[in-house]
């Protein structure tokens, strides 16, 4: 479910982990060993999510440590909505599938449905609101 929101594979398998470990630092490498993803993946992601606010970032050494900012603004809402998608059982799946027929069979009602309503109204409908001036005048280059 959360692939449907949350586009990238990584940034969901890093949002995953650092939420439900959010008391505790890590360091990108580690972070990189734990999920099995490219370090320069992980550390894009990071960055991003970094700039967004809801992590937080500094450097001992030459190491850099990452934490969750609890005081991020959609942190609540964040947690829920990762929460709530692992506890769902299965990736959901689509229930409703149609033949060609079918599909065929609803564009030709679809068309036909459409001709009659061209009949009741013509081709050309009365416009309910005027044209903006600039709508007419983009027309006038047109014809």
């Amino acid at each position: 479910m959360l692939e449907f929101i949350i586009s990238s594979a990584s940034r969901r398998k890093i949002l995953d982990y650092l939420l439900k470990n959010q008391d505790e630092e890590f360091h990108l490498r580690e972070l990189s060993r734990i999920l099995d993803e490219p370090a320069p993946i992980i550390k894009r992601e990071l960055d991003r999510l970094e700039q967004m606010g809801l992590i937080l970032s500094w450097t001992v050494g030459n190491r850099r440590y990452f934490k969750v900012n609890k005081n991020f603004l959609f942190f609540p809402e964040l947690k829920s909505l990762v929460d709530k998608a692992a506890a769902l059982p299965t990736p959901l799946k689509v229930t409703q599938t149609s033949t060609l027929k079918e599909g065929l069979g609803r564009r030709s009602a679809w068309e036909k449905r459409s001709k009659e309503i061209m009949g009741e109204y013509g081709n050309r409908p009365k416009r309910r609101r005027p044209r903006h001036p600039a709508e007419g005048r983009m027309l006038e280059k047109i014809s």
